[in-house]
């Protein structure tokens, strides 16, 4: 009798650790680092998010936890076709000036104290008209209201995204979704790779935005996300020598460099667009147009063998950009074996969000990626 009890004493500890204490599971106070460099300490396990930025909201779903967002900023309302379950989250104020009352007034909801468990999700930096919106700014204005944890992830860089997606699976305990989204992407980009190897490398002009005149044109350099896509891509950045992320050029320089692919981003606030002659497949007619009739156009290669693209913009930025690779893989050579929707699709999978069958993320259209 006195053995059997002695026994129950050691057995009885061992199953409240199985039961309780699950292997891996995270231990309070959690402290993490951030994109910023800065120690962002965790009281209590995060039940509430807030997000200033559609990278941090695509971030969070890529989790499976869109059901602890609780306040969004402007932008990631006016992508509701992207984020269909976050349009009616509380406002709490422009993604480049958060409302800091507002947020406190969430994270307090009905009690007279903050309960620990919200974090606001902010980006490491950024200035806006002279003044921050960066992380260190989000924290100097939260800091009257004891208990929001601020962290700054950019969720868009190439270099940092893993291991922003690695952090950020720690904190919500979402480890595995962590993993499985680096794991697809990092297959997607190994598949883009494998397919383009041997191929030509034709020369590329990236026009980021639509000219406000041709000595205003803005384009990407060498240390760009987009010079590292186009590279993937198997083409070459005919401003890939530069060591500037952003670059202004003018149309006599794009001319002088002989590109061979000229792509130029749309944005839209739709998913994907409907095809021609739908409102936005004629607005990209217009976009190429205007660039095929540029002076001194007919010199240029990619004018000439008709080499024009318009491109959808959101799926070559964040999260899914690995999907906008794809894409301009086909448009550097057509006949990979690549299926950039289908690599488009399994993203929004991921998301939870359904792919708009039909419709198109490239102007002409691809037949082999429609």
């Amino acid at each position: 009798m006195k053995i059997q009890s002695v026994s129950a004493l050691l057995i009885l500890p061992l199953v409240a650790l199985l039961f309780c204490s699950p292997c891996g599971a995270a231990e309070y106070p959690l402290t993490i680092n951030d994109s910023a460099g800065r120690e962002v300490t965790l009281q209590m396990p995060v039940e509430r998010i807030i997000v200033l930025s559609t990278d941090a909201a695509e971030a969070v779903e890529l989790m499976g936890a869109e059901d602890m967002i609780v306040g969004v900023t402007d932008t990631v309302q006016k992508y509701s076709w992207y984020f269909p379950n976050l349009k009616n989250k509380a406002l709490v104020g422009k993604w480049s000036a958060p409302d800091y009352e507002v947020i406190a007034q969430i994270a307090k909801g009905n009690e007279d104290i903050i309960t620990p468990n919200i974090l606001v999700l902010g980006y490491p930096s950024g200035k806006m008209g002279g003044k921050s919106y960066g992380v260190d700014a989000v924290a100097e204005g939260l800091a009257p209201f004891k208990g929001i944890a601020v962290a700054g992830f950019s969720f868009y860089k190439g270099e940092s995204i893993d291991e922003e997606i690695i952090q950020l699976g720690k904190i919500l305990g979402k480890e595995d979704k962590a993993q499985e989204y680096i794991t697809w992407k990092n297959s997607q980009k190994e598949a883009i790779a494998s397919a383009v190897e041997g191929k030509s490398i034709p020369r590329v002009y990236f026009e980021s935005t639509q000219p406000k005149g041709l000595g205003e044109l803005k384009t990407n350099g060498g240390s760009s996300d987009i010079d590292k896509s186009i590279r993937l891509a198997g083409g070459l950045n005919i401003f890939g020598s530069s060591s500037d992320e952003a670059i202004t050029t003018s149309w006599e320089t794009v001319i002088s460099k002989n590109p061979e692919i000229i792509v130029q981003v749309k944005s839209d606030d739709i998913l994907g667009w409907g095809a021609f002659p739908s409102s936005n497949t004629i607005a990209a007619q217009q976009v190429r147009d205007e660039i095929m009739s540029r002076t001194g156009g007919n010199a240029v290669p990619a004018i000439k063998k008709d080499n024009v693209w318009i491109v959808y913009r959101k799926m070559l930025y964040g999260p899914g950009s690995v999907a906008g690779t794809a894409f301009m893989a086909k448009l550097l050579h057509p006949d990979v074996d690549l299926d950039p929707s289908g690599v488009y699709k399994e993203y929004l999978d991921l998301l939870g969000i359904k792919y708009p069958e039909g419709r198109t993320f490239v102007y002409p259209e691809l037949a082999s990626a429609s």
